[in-house]
């Protein structure tokens, strides 16, 4: 079945869950009998895409009164729609991040406008994305994907390796400037209070109730964290789509 399809499932499985008031609310700071969890339905504005797009949260936490026997009809699984139906409000900083047990699922997906919005230059996006033991000749393209001329590349992974003929073509620096980018953009997130918010939570992207404040992973629902990370690249480049993707270790 697709992994799209079943996340959605599972989704809408947790919300269920968690409105039967039996699983999960120990570890949770909200009033059991008067705070319900809303399954997120749509995409919202996010403020550095510029675009409607899929937020952190897939579940927020609600309070307001709820009649047991519409919570029956609905099977549990309350929506956006029906907290709007019902006057229920949102609880800020409530957004809760599904994972499904044992995936290694992605943390983060950086498209090239908004890793230039985030990190002001796309040089390190393009260093983490080249072909460094085969398919050379894709890497002009995989330069323009990122907008980086390819002189600019040169002369700036010269300055880092001076003792290396820096080329698109040479297997030993392209693992070089790779695994030296992989490492900065690493570095960078985990140095700065803004990105770290932004990458695991979706804070200063998002609105409240959208960002993601919990998680549920394998199965425990906890406080999001900071996990460890790598830094690797969508299955896309070949065919045009860039992106840097963040997976958990």
């Amino acid at each position: 079945m697709n992994k799209a399809i079943v996340g959605k499932d599972r989704e809408k499985e947790y919300t269920s869950i968690l409105n039967k008031k039996k699983n999960f609310w120990d570890n949770l700071p909200y009033k059991r009998d008067t705070t319900f969890a809303i399954h997120i339905i749509s995409k919202k504005y996010g403020v550095v895409n510029e675009a409607l797009v899929s937020c952190k949260a897939d579940i927020y936490f609600a309070e307001g009164n709820v009649d047991n026997e519409y919570l029956k009809s609905k099977d549990y699984c309350l929506t956006e729609n029906d907290a709007n139906n019902l006057g229920l409000t949102p609880i800020l900083n409530s957004g809760l991040s599904v994972k499904l047990p044992g995936s290694k699922y992605t943390i983060s997906k950086i498209s090239p406008n908004t890793f230039k919005k985030l990190f002001k230059n796309n040089i390190l996006a393009s260093g983490a994305s080249i072909y460094s033991t085969k398919d050379f000749h894709l890497n002009i393209s995989i330069l323009a994907g990122w907008g980086i001329d390819e002189k600019y590349f040169i002369e700036y992974f010269t300055k880092i390796f001076p003792n290396d003929n820096v080329s698109l073509s040479q297997a030993v620096i392209l693992n070089k400037i790779k695994k030296y980018c992989n490492k900065a953009i690493h570095d960078l997130i985990m140095e700065n209070t803004y990105l770290k918010g932004f990458i695991f939570k979706g804070i200063g992207n998002f609105d409240e109730p959208y960002t993601a404040h919990w998680i549920i992973e394998n199965d425990c629902l906890i406080l999001n964290y900071e996990m460890p990370f790598i830094i690797t690249t969508g299955s896309g480049r070949s065919k045009g789509s860039f992106t840097i993707v963040l997976k958990p270790i």
